[in-house]
């Protein structure tokens, strides 16, 4: 699992800027994704998803599907409440 997130996130055509992802992706609106990147503290993997370059924030696509799958290991690997 470690390589492949590896893999993916070294590959730059996986990253987009986060203005364009709301474009190809219509389920999302720029500011639910705005939002959403802006709290990724407090979501468990999310922060493996974006990467801030200057004023500019960038998401890979792929690890940004795996982690709304649940399957970023971040994800399950949170003590129980």
């Amino acid at each position: 699992m470690t390589i492949e997130i590896k893999t993916l996130s070294s590959n730059l055509e996986n990253w987009q800027p986060l203005t364009k992802v709301a474009d190809v992706f219509p389920q999302f609106t720029q500011p639910q994704l705005k939002r959403l990147f802006w709290r990724r503290d407090h979501h468990p993997g999310l922060s493996q998803c974006y990467r801030q370059v200057g004023k500019r924030g960038y998401i890979c696509l792929p690890l940004f599907g795996m982690w709304l799958a649940g399957q970023l290991v971040e994800q399950y690997e949170q003590p129980p409440l």
